[in-house]
């Protein structure tokens, strides 16, 4: 016995994900999400590097490090407003050896700024709806574990 499958109107039958357009609402917020990144850079640019190598921030308005001021160690962010300094400079050992997780976020962030015009442009997600999976998870987590990395090695070697 043969059984046929009469084809029925599913409303949770969507196309697939990859091809599902952005609103108009979240283009704007990947536009404004660039420039968000757009400015970071600038004002990174606006700030002279620390000759210390963190510090930098202080230019801003924000306290010393209190994790430095309280038990003279290093927290796992210090040197990363000073990375980035270096970073828009083009000054990379600088920057590496001020906070190499703050290169690898200035270069995850220098590539976010063109996905984000060019998905907003597009109107869907450049690299499909993959990119919002696991990827995203992964490589946070990925970061994550760059700065826990770094810190104890810094600590280490301090």
């Amino acid at each position: 016995m043969v059984r046929r499958v009469i084809p029925r109107d599913d409303p949770f039958d969507l196309p697939p994900p990859h091809s599902l357009p952005l609103s108009l609402s979240l283009r704007v917020v990947f536009v404004l999400l660039a420039c968000f990144l757009l400015a970071g850079f600038g004002l990174a640019r606006s700030l002279t590097p620390a000759p210390a190598g963190f510090g930098t921030h202080q230019q801003l308005g924000f306290p010393p490090c209190t994790t430095r001021a309280l038990w003279n160690i290093p927290c796992p962010a210090c040197g990363m407003t000073t990375s980035f300094a270096h970073f828009t400079r083009l000054q990379l050992p600088s920057a590496l050896r001020a906070n190499a997780s703050g290169v690898l976020l200035a270069v995850l962030s220098l590539l976010a700024i063109p996905w984000f015009l060019v998905s907003a442009w597009r109107g869907r997600l450049v690299g499909g709806h993959r990119v919002l999976d696991d990827h995203w998870l992964w490589l946070t987590l990925t970061c994550l574990g760059c700065v826990a990395t770094e810190w104890g090695l810094r600590r280490l070697f301090e």
